[in-house]
């Protein structure tokens, strides 16, 4: 018959419903098999307490400036950065103001770069260039945390660069400072 038996929702659903969102950018590969494995709502909870306070620089105050910075990340990044249905903090970019801030340095520019047309049935490929927008976030040195200046050992700066479509920006340069910044917050990389 065509009657579905109502879907069964694990425990843990919220746990991994909040994994998937702009904490994952956050997520160490421990964290991320810890999570997993929750099956309570305690466990769940006493997992969060535990993942702030490893990112929290005074974790002998009440207050957390860095779960309260993320959040306002969060919160500009889904503004400035959506994507096609897709929310700005779950974007290239908005993963990007949310480990490093706002770029100190922007720079945009265009580049002209080979394009392959397939043509008409029958035709020939064409052969062709076009422009693209490239846009640099830098972020010097003195401007990063100490502990991701501590992790990037002597580079001057740290650099993202995204390719800017209509519709879409994507990475192509960087990857490893948002792997860096994620780790520099934890409290045990902080010097």
């Amino acid at each position: 018959s065509g009657v579905q038996p109502p879907e069964r929702r694990p425990e843990n659903a919220g746990a991994a419903t909040w994994m998937d969102g702009p904490v994952r950018w956050l997520l160490t590969p421990d964290e991320a098999r810890r999570l997993r494995k929750l099956r309570t709502g305690r466990e769940a909870i006493t997992f969060l307490e535990e993942f702030w306070k490893r990112r929290d620089p005074s974790p002998d105050d009440r207050a957390n400036p860095f779960a309260e910075q993320f959040q306002e990340r969060v919160e500009a990044a889904d503004h400035l950065y959506p994507e096609a249905g897709t929310r700005g903090c779950m974007t290239d970019r908005g993963r990007a103001l949310i480990l490093l801030g706002p770029p100190p340095v922007l720079r945009y520019e265009q580049q002209e770069v080979p394009a392959w047309e397939r043509g008409r049935e029958g035709d020939r490929p064409v052969r062709d260039t076009r422009r693209i927008v490239v846009e640099s976030w830098v972020y010097p040195r003195p401007e990063l945390s100490p502990a991701l200046a501590g992790l990037i050992e002597d580079e001057p700066e740290v650099k993202v660069v995204f390719v800017v479509e209509p519709r879409r920006a994507y990475m192509v340069a960087g990857e490893r400072y948002l792997e860096l910044a994620a780790r520099a917050a934890l409290r045990d990389s902080m010097p």
